[in-house]
């Protein structure tokens, strides 16, 4: 997980378009520009001029040794994800809201796709799919240990998943599998 404190880079990320761009270069890996623009419904040349953006920020890569020829550009998320710190000031907190919101959308849309769409999965990716909600009375303290507690659970299975990528290899039934909680505070 690469830890942001650069300003820029957060500003780089408010964009909804390359939200979604990044997010789909984690589900696919390593992909031709041609391609990104064919799932994202883009001009290729819109498509290169962001990943462009992202790139200066070492948010992304490029892959040259899958390249066949001069003319296809390859690329990958650069990283394991981003966590946000030491950004105090008024600006600072102005982008990683705007940042945040794109993300908490990015991630409803991605539920609300797969609820549209899971009855066309296989009945054993149906079936293995889960999502729930807890209403839990906690700490401050309590809440960050159960923070701890999530992230520790999924961490052989986050290096599970970066050792298939970086090998490029898995089993043939492996799919992108997305994950997301979220805890918080409410008023009574």
């Amino acid at each position: 997980m690469r830890q942001i404190d650069d300003l820029d880079v957060l500003r780089v990320m408010t964009s909804r378009f390359r939200m979604k761009l990044f997010s789909l270069l984690f589900r696919i890996g390593p992909v031709t520009v041609s391609e990104l623009a064919r799932r994202m419904d883009a001009d290729p040349g819109q498509v290169s001029y962001h990943l462009r953006q992202m790139q200066r920020h070492d948010l992304i890569e490029d892959v040259p040794e899958l390249a066949r020829d001069s003319r296809e550009r390859w690329v990958r998320a650069a990283m394991g994800g981003l966590a946000v710190v030491n950004l105090e000031t008024a600006e600072a907190r102005a982008v990683v809201q705007a940042w945040t919101s794109q993300w908490v959308i990015d991630q409803f849309e991605r539920l609300r796709q797969f609820e549209r769409t899971r009855t066309a999965l296989p009945e054993y990716w149906q079936n293995a799919s889960f999502g729930g909600s807890h209403h839990l009375r906690l700490t401050p303290d309590e809440l960050a240990r159960l923070a701890d507690q999530l992230n520790a659970v999924l961490q052989p299975w986050r290096e599970l998943s970066r050792s298939r990528v970086e090998a490029n290899e898995a089993p043939p039934d492996t799919r992108p599998v997305f994950t997301f909680y979220h805890a918080f505070p409410e008023e009574p």
